[in-house]
């Protein structure tokens, strides 16, 4: 497996490095799963209760689709309670009102409570790194460098450790300009940038 996650209960990391191969693309995926975690619940419900007052086919096909969605999400996460919004679709499919109502208000509580254990562990690891001047200015170096020799792997593994740094707002213009030259490749831009970075520090 190419990257650590803590462990944290119902989510089997294996199963998620299946779908989600890197790190950055895993945590791009959670953190808009606990972003997005109470609105999905919300609907969800929403839908159930119309399930319970109104049980027409459009109804019906409303939840069962929301549920689809919320399993695929779960399924990439490598999340046991796939197998309970699994249910839930199925129910919607076929069409089960007691099964919806008697299934949903725990399943979106175990919901709830996953996107709750996963908010810490995302926020952990999106954590930027404290600020260390000599530090920034060193990876402006291997920018530069990386970039005279056309040096890719190089070049975007200093940018990245400059991307993960809290940057101050004085450089976050020319960094975030940086970055695109980096991502587009465009060395005499990387080589301005760099320079107009290492002149504000002598300023």
């Amino acid at each position: 497996m190419e990257y650590n996650m803590p462990p944290v209960a119902g989510i089997d990391w294996e199963k998620a490095h299946h779908y989600l191969p890197s790190k950055e693309l895993l945590l791009e995926v959670l953190t808009e799963f606990v972003s997005s975690a109470d609105k999905q619940a919300n609907t969800l419900t929403e839908f159930k209760d119309m399930v319970e007052q109104n049980p027409t086919p459009d109804n019906y096909a409303s939840f069962r689709i929301h549920a689809h969605a919320m399993k695929s999400a779960l399924r990439s996460i490598g999340a046991d309670l796939f197998a309970e919004a699994y249910e839930l679709e199925i129910a919607g499919k076929e069409e089960q009102k007691d099964v919806i109502l008697e299934k949903t208000e725990d399943f979106t509580i175990e919901y709830l409570s996953l996107a709750e254990s996963l908010k810490v562990i995302v926020g952990a690891c999106n954590k930027k790194a404290a600020f260390n001047e000599d530090d920034f200015f060193a990876e402006i170096d291997e920018i530069k460098d990386a970039m005279t020799a056309f040096d890719i792997s190089g070049l975007q593994d200093a940018m990245k450790r400059v991307s993960e740094m809290s940057i101050p707002s004085e450089f976050v213009d020319e960094v975030g300009e940086l970055e695109e030259a980096v991502r587009n490749l465009v060395s005499n831009r990387v080589l301005e940038c760099c320079e107009n970075i290492e002149e504000m520090r002598i300023q």
